[in-house]
């Protein structure tokens, strides 16, 4: 947490404004992929939302999108799941509307799933088939639910049909990204630090890979990786 709000306070200190992030030079990835970002919009994340804005414009300002090139959908979830932006090659459309991105007063739940299932159904209807699908999941992984001991056995098994796609129907497997956006510095207590770190294990079990799996402040490794796969060698 220290370490977020550190940073923040750095971007702050530079004069930082999304704005400028907005009319950084964009390149044009010449290696087409589709990415879906889902956003944790539960309560517990609405002390951070300048910092998930942050980290969207990290994700997004490297790149122009194209609708025959690079598509980029954003999702949100609390209690169900809502489509902010259908997968979209409009970079001017993508702006605005994480310009306006809000969190809604006391939603105290995380169905990571339903967030899931939405990126999945987006994938499929507005997805081509054979180009590289990746989906960026950004959550504090579901506090409440590992401090009941259940709620979160849905994710696992969205996510895993998600990853897996279903080739005899052309539905391509999809590649799963996790942030990790709850916090970073240890409880006292052993209860809730017993909670956090189910939390944190929860996210990097939803990602591909061990590599596939970053905690907040590590997403400029991600964009860094998507930089690199956007250009076809």
């Amino acid at each position: 947490m220290h370490l977020r709000i550190l940073s923040l306070l750095l971007l702050l200190s530079l004069g930082f404004n999304p704005s400028i992030l907005a009319q950084t030079n964009r390149a044009l990835p010449n290696c087409p992929m589709h990415i879906i970002i889902a956003l944790d919009f539960s309560a517990s994340e609405r002390g951070f939302l300048d910092e998930i804005q942050t980290v969207l414009y990290a994700l997004t300002d490297r790149f122009e999108l194209d609708p025959g090139n690079l598509r980029i959908g954003l999702i949100s979830f609390n209690r169900g799941a809502q489509l902010i932006m259908p997968l979209s090659g409009d970079t001017h459309l993508l702006e605005e509307t994480i310009n306006k991105l809000r969190i809604p007063l006391n939603v105290y739940a995380t169905d990571i799933h339903a967030g899931i299932e939405l990126a999945n159904r987006e994938f499929k209807r507005h997805s081509e088939a054979s180009v590289p699908k990746f989906f960026i999941l950004v959550s504090d992984g579901d506090p409440h639910a590992h401090a009941r001991g259940f709620g979160f056995q849905a994710d696992i098994a969205s996510i895993q049909k998600l990853k897996a796609g279903d080739p005899a129907n052309d539905i391509d497997p999809v590649h799963v990204f996790s942030i990790y956006s709850g916090r970073d510095s240890s409880f006292e207590n052993r209860f809730s630090e017993d909670v956090r770190i189910a939390s944190i294990l929860h996210m990097k079990r939803l990602a591909s890979d061990k590599n596939s799996f970053f905690y907040f402040e590590e997403y400029p490794e991600l964009v860094n990786f998507l930089e690199v796969v956007s250009n076809c060698f």
